[in-house]
């Protein structure tokens, strides 16, 4: 919930788990994959994540009108920082064109209450891990067109805090540094670096090892560390960087733009309507749309039928730590990974005496210990409630900080977890959803509408941007600019650059793997994915 060591090898170890267990237990392995493959709304008790106490934007956490609209130009499923994206990109785009589009948000519980209000305030981006791993997946020019795309972001969105002015959201530059606890992971960090220097050296430029004895020293790091690696990260309130962005939009686009909470989308239909042909029922009535966009993450297949099994939830732990030591004079100037044979814990210190925090400052966020569950992880797999939390992880993660770093002592605030939406190749899912996968094609029983104002095709269709494995911070805001370009017909276009948007067209800077099609479910299962491992 976050950027980590590297999501992509937490989830092949985790894969590689399951896999083992499939050996074993036959009836356990068999839970695992229907718990994958069935599909699950929102838990309507979730644990209550520090980020979401005392929130900048009270009227935002259950905004929603008397009355459901009726219908809109463009739904949104999902408020995270995926579903902004989206609408930042449609509603900024549409107002440079003079042009105006209705844009709904539609919400099952509170704003912003799911992964994105339960991470772990990274924008951290490992490339020498990521590119290590994306290598072992793809081509090499592919491998290194993904990791430019996850490294866009942490300049992206910096850009974007200071371009609209939202300062409440703690968003800086910091330096990362990534311990390893096991000699064998360190030796496979030190090659993972050396492979990064050879192939694409340019994103290895701000790269430092420091070996065991000198880590210790400048770290203030414990016996157990065998080494680590240094480089520019990023850190944020991603809370509250969503919220202040809602609320950016609702002042300035209000006449075109709503969000409606406690909205539970339960179903979607095609009605004989050629301007609105996609009828959602939720829990408080119906409402039309000519473009549905998925931004639900973990929660994406409880619509999209033909992704059941192909996205899914891994839990993940998250807690606010007050910690004495060394660490408290930092003032939120580094992060950190824990690394280990097997899996890791990631950790943000929060800057001191934030203006209207609930708190003094200076916790350490830290999230992590999938691999301390009772079954090493594969009982966090598949799990789509975040109403609880595993004892033994929470344990763990109360003092692993105090092991990791001498003279340094913590005590916990707030515990809680969220669902990480998990692809079945690794890679999120965006862009446009074949009718194959919904079973619902708009073309089928309508006909093509007068090409609109800012688009020469404006066909109803759906969208998708989730599945995004723990690293939402950067690759999610990205994903959505590139859905509401697409959705607009103007991904073609030579582009500026903007605030929250790089220049040229959307296939400049979004790779052709991280689309979704046919083909690329069709070469993906979970059993392939494992025989990788």
């Amino acid at each position: 919930m976050g950027a980590v060591f590297s999501t992509i090898r937490a989830s092949y170890d985790a894969l590689g788990a399951f896999w083992a267990e499939l050996s074993q237990s036959m009836a356990e392995s068999d839970a695992l994959l229907r718990r994958i493959a069935t599909p699950a709304f929102p838990a309507s008790d979730p644990t209550v994540s520090f980020w979401q106490v005392n929130p900048p934007c009270p009227k935002l956490v259950n905004m929603k009108s008397k009355r459901l609209p009726q219908s809109a130009d463009i739904v949104i499923i999902g408020s995270g920082l995926s579903g902004a994206s989206v609408a930042y990109t449609i509603l900024s785009e549409c107002h440079a064109l003079g042009a105006e589009k209705k844009v709904v948000i539609l919400e099952a519980r509170e704003t912003c209450s799911g992964a994105t209000g339960r991470n772990g305030g990274h924008l951290k981006c490992s490339p020498y891990s990521l590119y290590s791993d994306l290598k072992g997946m793809l081509a090499p020019k592919a491998a290194r067109e993904v990791l430019e795309f996850y490294r866009r972001h942490l300049p992206i969105m910096l850009g974007l805090v200071k371009a609209e002015r939202l300062e409440n959201t703690e968003a800086r530059e910091v330096e990362t540094v990534d311990v390893f606890l096991k000699e064998s992971a360190w030796d496979k960090g030190l090659g993972m670096v050396r492979e990064l220097r050879q192939d694409v050296p340019e994103a290895a430029h701000d790269i430092r090892v420091w070996e065991a004895d000198e880590a210790r020293r400048k770290f203030g790091l414990s016996s157990h560390a065998h080494g680590a690696i240094t480089y520019r990260a990023g850190a944020m309130w991603p809370y509250r960087l969503v919220s202040s962005l809602y609320s950016h939009l609702l002042s300035k686009y209000g006449h075109s733009f709503s969000i409606e909470t406690s909205t539970e989308v339960q179903e979607i239909h095609l009605e004989n309507d050629e301007a609105t042909p996609y009828c959602l029922k939720t829990s408080r009535g119906e409402i039309n749309a000519r473009h549905v966009v998925h931004a639900t993450d973990a929660f994406t297949a409880n619509l999209i039928p033909g992704l059941k099994g192909k996205i899914f939830p891994v839990r993940g732990h998250m807690s606010a730590q007050e910690a004495e030591g060394p660490s408290s004079s930092l003032n939120g100037s580094r992060s950190w990974s824990f690394i280990d044979k097997k899996g890791f814990e990631y950790i943000t210190q929060r800057p001191r005496e934030s203006a209207g925090c609930h708190s003094q400052g200076g916790e350490i966020m830290l999230g992590g210990g999938l691999f301390q569950s009772q079954d090493k992880g594969t009982d966090e797999i598949g799990i789509w409630e975040d109403d609880g939390a595993s004892p033994t992880i929470s344990a763990y993660l109360s003092g692993i900080w105090s092991v990791a770093l001498r003279n340094e002592t913590t005590r916990v605030l707030q515990l809680w977890t969220g669902c990480m939406g998990f692809t079945i190749d690794l890679l999120p899912f965006v862009g446009r959803v074949h009718p194959k996968f919904t079973g619902r094609d708009p073309q089928r029983s309508s006909h093509r509408r007068k090409p609109s104002k800012i688009t020469q095709s404006d066909t109803p269709n759906e969208w998708i941007t989730a599945g995004f494995g723990g690293d939402g911070m950067v690759s999610a805001w990205l994903s959505g600019t590139a859905v509401g370009l697409m959705l607009l017909g103007r991904d073609d276009i030579e582009h500026a650059a903007r605030p929250g948007r790089p220049a040229g067209k959307v296939s400049d800077w979004l790779p052709k793997e991280l689309r979704l099609s046919v083909e690329r479910i069709r070469r993906a299962n979970i059993y392939k994915l494992a025989q990788q491992l």
